[in-house]
């Protein structure tokens, strides 16, 4: 497994728009708070680190139908090179305050194991853990076929800056907003 900073116009996230503490209530929406603190003082090395496939990985378990899809968003989206398998919050933690993301890239099922280590010394915040690469693509491969578009997290996090119906506090608006 490596350890990686990347940006969030590289990652293509899960298409829960808005993430779902945004949606469900005042206990969950402090999550994101928490998070967005963390970035923004630059404390980002406390947190876990997001888990990310290959987008090649991820692309080669497509159906035809959905391969098109990403084709087509892949064309208008030359720097994307990961699908996230977690991390939402943190993602658009670190979108809002323009920080880098901090990932791990999983390859192969070592890396899996190592994480489900990693779980159990409580050093991710993961639920569950798969047990394989495999497993990973088809979480993935079963997520876009649902939902059959695709996101970067700067994207996914600029529009729910932009959709005033998101309860976002502003100061978070303003952060993003900044140059």
């Amino acid at each position: 497994m490596k350890l990686l900073e990347i940006t969030d116009n590289e990652i293509v996230t899960m298409d829960d728009y808005p993430i779902h503490d945004l949606q469900t209530g005042v206990s969950d929406g402090v999550i994101l708070k928490l998070y967005f603190r963390i970035f923004q003082k630059h404390c980002a090395n406390i947190v876990a680190r997001t888990i990310v496939l290959p987008k090649e990985l991820v692309a080669s378990a497509f159906d035809k139908k959905i391969k098109k899809k990403f084709d087509e968003f892949e064309k208008n989206h030359p720097q994307v090179k990961y699908f996230a398998l977690d991390g939402n919050h943190r993602t658009t933690a670190a979108s809002l305050t323009k920080s880098k993301i901090p990932v791990m890239l999983f390859e192969n099922d070592q890396d899996c194991k190592d994480v489900q280590k990693m779980n159990d010394s409580a050093e991710v915040f993961r639920p569950y853990t798969n047990n394989s690469i495999d497993e990973c693509v088809l979480e993935l491969k079963d997520h876009f076929l649902k939902v059959e578009q695709f996101y970067t997290v700067a994207e996914k996090t600029k529009r729910m800056v932009e959709d005033m119906s998101v309860e976002m506090p502003q100061y978070m608006r303003d952060s993003f907003n900044r140059k």
